[in-house]
């Protein structure tokens, strides 16, 4: 019986039971995906877990209420759900692999792992072998998308492998690929904080104390590195641009304090559960501490700034001096719109994750 479900009825691809029956599933497959759509590019673990994860996501936009039964729900979901023209090249893409794949398998994922998954996981009823192959040629082609605009970007700023940062950056530079996976959440400006992919299912109890502390631990450790790449990808290289010391502070304000306050936290929580050992971790001491200092108020001054007219009105400013424009342009052709519309984005998950 499936108990990997929330209170919600909800699928949750990021629980601690679901995620070891999916995590790893495709990065295998996507390396050679990769190779077929760049041959001279590598990439690293991490950013073939993330294309991953976006996958995954993808399937639950497909597979979610009402379930698809035949390849023509699937072609409406599709059609419903994905920009123009993606929609087109996509179905176009799955209905010759479907043509194709009755004489043999022509696709890199692994379509029998993830069609007994479908059954046992996630759809729980009998699917038709087509409808597997359908769903996973759509996949296919969208990583594919994907990892051929990421190889662009990373070809264009001199990387040999494929980076975390890299597919991060070139998502959401791509107004097509954005409308897809953030269109519940306006199309754009998305956090990194993105919710667990998710797709109806059946019931699950709730989360004990001890798989909440270690979700916990999970996130912070993940918006951790987040801010790390907000410092070291935007911060340090705007740096290199010159601009005056206020420039930076009305940009990226006490971006800093954050960081040093969540790697502090980070670190406090870890001790705490290795101190508890088989006992139950009590990790309140940890926010009492730093509430008690006034730690958290970092994220006043930073709400404050980051949302005020300022930041954005630098920003742009700085972006529309032709010296700027001509060393951002040499850095790759992805970074000037990054810093554009993913930077303010970027920007904003400090705020979403306190507030």
């Amino acid at each position: 019986m499936n108990t990997g479900l929330t209170g919600d009825n909800i699928y949750d691809f990021s629980s601690e039971e679901n995620s070891a029956k999916w995590k790893g599933l495709l990065t295998a497959a996507l390396k050679k995906v990769l190779e077929q759509v760049h041959p001279s590019l590598g990439a690293r673990d991490e950013a073939l877990e993330y294309v991953e994860s976006l996958c995954l996501r993808l399937l639950a936009m497909l597979c979610a209420k009402p379930s698809p039964h035949t390849v023509q729900d699937v072609e409406y979901r599709v059609q419903s759900t994905f920009p123009t023209p993606i929609d087109k090249w996509a179905l176009k893409e799955a209905q010759e692999a479907l043509e194709r794949g009755k004489k043999k398998s022509v696709l890199q994922l692994p379509v029998d792992k993830i069609h007994n998954l479908l059954q046992k996981e996630l759809l729980l009823y009998k699917v038709d072998s087509t409808v597997s192959l359908f769903l996973v040629a759509v996949l296919e082609y969208i990583s594919a998308d994907i990892l051929k605009l990421v190889g662009n970007y990373a070809k264009n700023i001199k990387h040999v492998e494929i980076t975390y940062q890299d597919v991060q950056i070139s998502m959401k530079v791509d107004k097509a690929l954005m409308d897809m996976f953030y269109q519940d959440e306006g199309g754009g400006a998305g956090s990194l904080n993105e919710p667990p992919v998710m797709v109806a299912a059946a019931p699950r109890t709730s989360l004990t104390y001890e798989e909440i502390v270690r979700e916990l631990i999970a996130s912070e450790k993940a918006y951790l590195k987040e801010l790390h790449m907000l410092i070291k990808v935007f911060r340090e290289e705007r740096n290199k641009l010159k601009p005056g010391p206020q420039d930076t502070e009305r940009i990226f304000s006490n971006i800093m304090d954050i960081y040093e306050l969540t790697y502090t936290l980070s670190g406090s929580l870890e001790d705490v559960i290795e101190m508890a050992q088989d006992q139950m971790p009590y990790i309140g001491s940890c926010f009492e501490e730093l509430a008690e200092a006034a730690e958290f108020d970092v994220y006043i001054k930073y709400a404050r700034d980051v949302t005020a007219p300022t930041c954005r009105e630098t920003l742009n400013g700085l972006l529309s001096r032709p010296e700027v424009q001509s060393a951002l342009t040499t850095a790759g052709q992805g970074m000037p719109l990054a810093l554009k519309y993913y930077l303010p984005a970027l920007l904003m998950g400090p705020i979403w994750h306190c507030f």
